[in-house]
């Protein structure tokens, strides 16, 4: 099973619980289960978080970070339409 996260969950991560500053771990965590496969990003919701200008931001941008976390499969219309 694939965790698919929303930006708000990084964001508010960040700012309220664990700040990439303060619980470094909890950032290698979440790359360590995107490379596994469990938990990643839509290109929306990172782009989305993508716009700001923090460390969260510079995070994201690592190369490492991004080939974890972001979902390269396509989406299928006919499944997307079927959830909503």
């Amino acid at each position: 099973m694939i965790y698919l996260l929303d930006s708000n969950v990084l964001i508010d991560a960040n700012r309220d619980y664990y700040p990439i500053a303060s619980v470094p771990e909890y950032w290698e965590w979440l790359k360590h289960h995107g490379k596994a496969g469990n938990v990643k990003i839509p290109l929306e919701m990172y782009e989305e978080v993508n716009e700001g200008n923090d460390k969260l931001v510079d995070w994201l941008k690592d190369d490492s970070v991004k080939t974890a976390l972001i979902l390269t499969e396509e989406a299928m219309p006919e499944l997307v339409s079927y959830v909503t």
